[in-house]
């Protein structure tokens, strides 16, 4: 979903429409005129792919007309709260919420982190912690072991060894449920990998298709309880 990752193929395609304006519908001859605005993103140096031959010189010149730098996030981490809300609120399918659903310690545990994936790292780190946090404030022990303190080189090593068996226990007036074992063990998988859903669905061995639809059950019975 960024332009730099674009495919020479796709990359035609979307010279064309740039150039006539018109696009047709999948499975339809007809094609019509859109009159829309374009803003593109790309966490790449274009003019580098340019240069080695892998973006289109003609598609550069097209996408360029005003280019606005965003700075990496770890270069403006004032800006983890505001953002890390949004993000919360929108993980809870809410339009706002407290600002006590961040408490400092918890702020303190983001601004602390390199965030290589920026906003995008961010957000798979929060939807992380608002499943555990069961819609309550985000602790610091809510967040993925990657951002909580652990040694990234050691999670590594540890994703490297193989998957790790999660011990399940539970109180005996209230035995877990092999749904609530499942969860358990996608989350596992997810802090492991860091948020990362295509490798934790590997770890798994399931489909990432299977992954995101478990991941919507649990969205799904946490709003409804």
């Amino acid at each position: 979903d960024e332009l730099g990752e674009l495919d020479k193929s796709m990359q035609v395609k979307l010279l064309r429409f740039l150039e006539s304006g018109e696009i047709r519908r999948v499975g339809d001859n007809e094609q019509f005129n859109v009159d829309v605005r374009i803003v593109c993103a790309t966490n790449r140096d274009l003019q580098e792919m340019v240069a080695a031959g892998t973006f289109r010189e003609d598609l550069f010149f097209r996408v360029n007309t005003f280019e606005v730098y965003l700075p990496p996030l770890r270069e403006r981490l004032d800006d983890i709260p505001a953002l890390a809300l949004h993000l919360i609120a929108r993980h809870l399918k809410r339009d706002v919420v407290d600002a006590d659903m961040l408490p400092d310690a918890t702020v303190r545990k983001l601004k602390s982190h390199h965030w290589s994936g920026n906003v995008r790292e961010l957000s798979n780190v929060l939807e992380h912690a608002v499943i555990l946090s069961d819609g309550e404030p985000i602790a610091p022990e809510d967040l993925p072991r990657s951002v909580n303190g652990h040694n990234a080189s050691a999670a590594a090593a540890a994703t490297a060894a193989g998957p790790t068996i999660v011990p399940f226990t539970a109180a005996a007036s209230a035995p877990m449920t092999l749904r609530e074992m499942e969860t358990r063990m996608i989350l596992a998988a997810l802090d492991r990998h860091s948020g990362d859903k295509p490798a934790a669905a590997r770890d798994l061995g399931i489909a990432l298709k299977t992954l995101y639809n478990r991941l919507n059950q649990i969205e799904a019975e946490r709003n409804a309880g």
